[in-house]
């Protein structure tokens, strides 16, 4: 409801003693609504593709020999393990996409491999805004706010780096303490893994009393976290079997390297992925793999694994992306119904999608 002056006008901002929007406001918004034109978009994600391509094929390259001598090893295994790479990125895309779409609208799988996949791309560069950059631009596209897409992707980095932790607690064990101190830890797992939820919704809650990260956050349904964390967890144990197989080639005794292999993959990623000025961990990881497999190979053999680790990993992530890009822009037939548009039952998805966000 408008207000008036006395005289019967709408009072202006001297009579109603608020400030006249400043000038900038109206060039900001002009920036945004170029921003948001689709060839802007489109463009601004084939620049940052390039980057990304160019810097991925830049790390191989300077670490050639190495790679060359894990392809020499290992070349018939690699694209055995390419198969657990891949089913291990659709399970943490599954996992990424739990608290997005609890925050904003549905999304479909492949639309989420894509967009996921796109920020996978978007590590081989310096610095974690390029993954953001991707991903967003993607997210935009299926509806989903930057807020939404900033509050989940905030989310799915602490149930990341929580299972990771957790599951890497027996490889750690085992560096530290030998077999029998890993299994004890092995055993913890299923049993952190059930608390960890429930931290993580009392973290956001303490977050959000600090007014400056309030507006950055939201809090989404107790369900969406655990679906959320035994999804990333399931994908991390998945992942990390790419890493046993490469052992196991090299002459690894296949029952002692599946705590090396699983567990170390899921601590050293974790840990590397905290070294942001390096393009995904290069060197960090491979140095704590290589540790890690130290106990189960001779150090060349262990160098190797996490060479070529590297480049499954790697071409995982080309794969998923090219793969997500087909599937999303593939039109998909429509079901016919015979329900009018106006009778649509209280329990549709939109309904659903509404009560689960209050």
């Amino acid at each position: 409801m408008s207000r008036t002056a006395p005289g019967g006008t709408a009072p202006g901002p001297a009579a109603s003693g608020e400030a006249a929007p400043p000038e900038g406001r109206g060039r900001r918004a002009s920036v945004r609504a170029f921003a948001r034109r689709p060839w802007v978009r489109r463009t601004t994600t084939a620049v940052v593709l390039a980057l990304c391509a160019g810097f991925l094929v830049h790390s191989f390259a300077r670490d050639g020999a190495a790679t060359r001598t894990a392809v020499g090893l290992l070349g018939p295994v690699l694209p055995l393990a390419l198969v657990p790479a891949l089913a291990g990125l659709w399970l943490t895309a599954l996992s990424w996409r739990e608290p997005l779409q609890a925050l904003s609208v549905p999304l479909s799988r492949p639309s989420a491999v894509r967009i996921f996949a796109a920020g996978q791309l978007g590590k081989y560069v310096p610095g974690v805004m390029w993954s953001i950059v991707l991903q967003s631009r993607l997210a935009a596209a299926s509806g989903i706010t930057v807020f939404h897409f900033t509050a989940a992707f905030g989310l799915y980095a602490a149930v990341s780096l929580g299972t990771g932790g957790v599951l890497g607690l027996a490889a750690l064990a085992r560096h530290a303490y030998g077999t029998g101190a890993a299994l004890v830890a092995a055993a913890l797992v299923p049993v952190l893994l059930l608390v960890l939820p429930r931290l993580l919704a009392l973290s956001v809650r303490l977050v959000k009393t600090v007014p400056s990260l309030a507006r950055r956050l939201a809090p989404v349904p107790l369900p969406v976290l655990r679906r959320s964390v035994w999804l990333c967890a399931v994908s991390w144990a998945v992942t990390g079997v790419h890493l046993w197989l490469l052992a196991v080639a090299l002459g690894a005794d296949p029952l002692a390297a599946v705590v090396p292999c699983v567990a170390g993959f899921a601590v050293a990623t974790s840990l590397s992925s905290l070294v942001v000025v390096v393009p995904d961990g290069l060197g960090v990881r491979e140095a704590l793999l290589a540790v890690s497999l130290a106990s189960v190979l001779p150090a060349p053999e262990a160098a190797a694994a996490a060479a070529a680790s590297r480049l499954v990993l790697a071409a995982a992530d080309v794969l998923a992306f090219g793969y997500g890009s087909l599937a999303a822009r593939t039109p998909r037939p429509v079901p016919a119904t015979h329900a009018p548009a106006s009778h649509v039952p209280s329990s549709s998805p939109h309904h659903r999608r509404k009560d689960d966000a209050c």
